[in-house]
């Protein structure tokens, strides 16, 4: 449903927007400020299709605290002035974190049963508060009630902002008669709710993303109350890990540990966190990002990006790059089974750029972004470009890492007669020609089991055409080393390069060639010629060359 569509329909559109576009926090209520107690358990309520290939409805149980000092208004839809608790379920397999869980609904909160738990509790005597130090507690099969869930896109993240009129709880599931679905008064009924099937709008996770071996998993939970200072919505939002096993009838999850106040990325083994946001005037978006590598002379970047309660979305998340680096397979994943959304790749000079012009990542949700190159992490600057209008420039940055150090820059030119081209790249603990790195080397692969091959140096930048399809990137009258060597029986040959620790090599570079040498010991200079790598000496280098 397009909500902005709706408003206008009664005419007070033009009111949401002008809240939507004020350059700070519009509506901040002084001592408004709800915790996530406690995220207890999670279950799979329902399941529809058969295993392997069914999806399964799944809830969170989530308790909260209004640890402020004023009263927190608790009404029921169709009143506004609720609180929504919102849900992602992560997986962590094989270095990636992901999302599995679908674009949720949210729960809309209705009553506050004012219990201790949170210190002493201060009771209004009505559920349509909480009052302070009271807790409220929602039990899987509460927020996973489809009478009490409607769709995230209706909810201004950052203000807490619903309007009920031509809500989904005003408009029914199916819709009622045309007359009644923007009256105010709800439509939705218990029994559309039943009739929405043992899935309906709970979390909804395929059989697929929990059978895989070795995965752990997570549940986040958060509420959003009207009111709230950015400031003060770290506890908002928490995680738990738990387990995922088939029992030959459902999936019997396992909560684990306790809650972590973050964004669930903080889960993510051995990855970088970070968050901004667009000025004062919007809510926060997390990156995290883990590196791994090199392998064989490649870093594999693996990037998350979490929109907490940024109402504008993202349509662009930028990446500086090395110009001269290598960038490959470039990857995205976002959370639908919508093939035609993806996101655009490119690579610039100066940039990776991923951007969509139809497939936001809206709040509540968080996207994957992944590419190899051989351009090592340094602290880097990442741009998100806002995807509606409102409050806020059309971009900001987070302070992340990226593609920023080349010591080894490939200049290609590799060629051969068949199968793979022969590939030079660096080698060692750090594969980088630091001073006194002493298990600093080169290792040459795809070339001929057991074969002889030739290192050619040279301190001389050039270019000389062998034939059209081979370029060995140096000036051959700077040559100053030829080292041979033998290749193993997997076609590999390696090269010890000590470093010395000698100021005087610090800044230099050397271009390095391989061949592979014919039956006669002669270069063949119609085929099996390696790529050029610059090799850029030194400890105080900057980060690209």
């Amino acid at each position: 449903m397009n909500i902005q569509k709706s408003l206008a329909v009664i005419g007070v559109g033009a009111a949401f927007l002008a809240a939507g576009s004020a350059f700070a926090q519009p509506n901040v209520v002084a001592g408004r400020n709800v915790k996530l107690q406690s995220l207890n358990t999670i279950s799979t309520l329902g399941r529809s299709g058969t295993f392997p290939n069914g999806v399964n409805g799944v809830a969170e149980s989530t308790t909260s605290c209004n640890v402020g000092s004023v009263n927190l208004p608790w009404d029921a839809a169709m009143l506004p002035n609720h609180p929504f608790i919102s849900f992602i379920v992560a997986r962590q397999s094989n270095g990636k974190f992901e999302q599995i869980s679908d674009y949720s609904f949210v729960k809309h909160g209705f009553f506050a049963t004012n219990s201790p738990g949170c210190g002493s509790c201060s009771n209004p005597g009505t559920g349509s508060l909480l009052g302070v130090n009271c807790a409220d507690t929602y039990g899987t099969s509460n927020n996973g009630d489809n009478f009490w869930l409607g769709p995230a896109d209706e909810i201004n993240p950052w203000t807490a902002a619903w309007n009920p009129v031509c809500s989904h709880f005003d408009k029914g599931e199916p819709l009622v008669a045309t007359q009644f679905q923007c009256d105010g008064v709800r439509s939705l009924s218990n029994a559309q709710a039943a009739a929405l099937g043992s899935v309906g709008h709970r979390i909804r996770i395929l059989d697929s993303d929990f059978n895989v071996p070795g995965s752990q998993f997570y549940a986040q939970g958060m509420y959003i109350s009207a009111g709230e200072a950015e400031s003060l919505r770290t506890d908002n939002m928490g995680w738990r890990p738990f387990s995922a096993n088939w029992n030959g009838v459902t999936w019997a999850l396992g909560i684990q540990s306790t809650i972590t106040y973050n964004s669930v990325l903080s889960a993510w083994t051995g990855a970088s966190l970070s968050s901004g946001t667009n000025g004062t005037g919007d809510g926060r978006v997390y990156v995290a990002v883990k590196v791994t590598g090199p392998t064989n002379g490649i870093y594999h970047y693996e990037y998350a990006v979490h929109n907490r309660d940024n109402v504008r979305g993202v349509s662009g998340f930028r990446i500086p790059v090395c110009s001269s680096a290598t960038v490959l397979n470039l990857g995205f994943r976002d959370v639908d089974q919508v093939g035609t959304n993806q996101w655009s790749m490119t690579r610039t000079a100066t940039e990776i750029a991923f951007t969509t012009t139809n497939n936001p990542l809206k709040w509540n949700s968080f996207y994957n972004f992944s590419f190899d190159s051989d351009a090592g992490p340094l602290a880097a600057t990442v741009t998100l470009d806002a995807f509606a209008s409102g409050a806020g420039a059309p971009s900001f940055g987070i302070a992340s890492q990226g593609p920023q150090e080349l010591y080894n820059v490939n200049l290609g030119g590799a060629c051969t007669k068949v199968g793979a081209a022969p590939d030079l790249h660096a080698t060692g603990s750090p594969a980088k020609a630091t001073l006194g790195n002493a298990s600093f080397g080169l290792e040459m692969k795809n070339i001929a089991a057991n074969s002889s091959v030739l290192l050619w140096f040279s301190a001389l930048d050039g270019s000389v055409a062998f034939n059209p399809n081979c370029t060995l990137n140096m000036d051959v009258n700077g040559l100053f080393l030829q080292l041979p060597g033998t290749a193993n029986g997997s076609g590999v040959a390696n090269f010890a390069l000590p470093i010395p620790s000698d100021p005087l090599l610090q800044g230099l570079h050397v271009n390095v060639a391989g061949f592979e040498l014919d039956a006669n010991g002669a270069v063949n200079l119609q085929a099996d010629l390696s790529n050029t790598l610059r090799v850029r000496i030194g400890d105080a280098l900057p980060g690209c060359p």
